[in-house]
């Protein structure tokens, strides 16, 4: 597997078509339909990923042989740490190593970087996700409420993993 840094309006449309077809896909169970529709216009369509990477954040689309089978992103923080935003995979290529791959090449960058920590949000009904993070190292630190507009929330746990 390799992964390509989204730099323009043509792979910000790749990585939020791959968005679009995986949060429909895994959340159904873990979100209302309502709520999948609203963070995927509000927060991974092409126009909210070009401007999240103007702001700092490092889209990448994982590619396995020529086909683009999930995504992460992740911004540098302030305190000396890493937020990694997002990490998708495509339905069939789940639970075969491949989130080890990405989180491994996630963790090189903060390495490059000297940072002192990586740190993440995970829905805390997402269950298979939280066991995979403990699993790799990270633990539980804070439990959070955001509100996202429209009447929505996100209900989160935390985890951090250091570096």
């Amino acid at each position: 597997m390799h992964f390509v840094l989204v730099q323009n309006k043509q792979q910000a449309a790749q990585a939020a078509q791959l968005a679009k077809e995986i949060w429909e896909e895994y959340y159904r169970d873990i979100i209302t339909r309502e709520q999948i529709t609203y963070m995927i216009e509000t927060f991974q369509s092409p126009e909210a990923l070009e401007n999240q990477i103007q702001d700092g954040m490092k889209y990448y689309l994982a590619v396995e042989g020529d086909e683009e089978i999930g995504y992460l992103a992740y911004a540098e923080e302030t305190d000396n740490s890493l937020f990694l935003s997002k990490i998708y995979i495509k339905k069939g290529f789940r639970n075969k190593g491949k989130g080890r791959e990405m989180f491994a090449f996630t963790l090189g960058q903060a390495h490059k970087r000297g940072l002192k920590a990586i740190r993440l949000t995970v829905n805390k009904n997402n269950t298979a996700s939280i066991e995979k993070y403990l699993k790799l190292g990270f633990v539980i630190a804070d439990s959070v409420v955001k509100d996202i507009g429209n009447g929505f929330y996100m209900d989160d746990y935390v985890m951090v993993y250091d570096v």
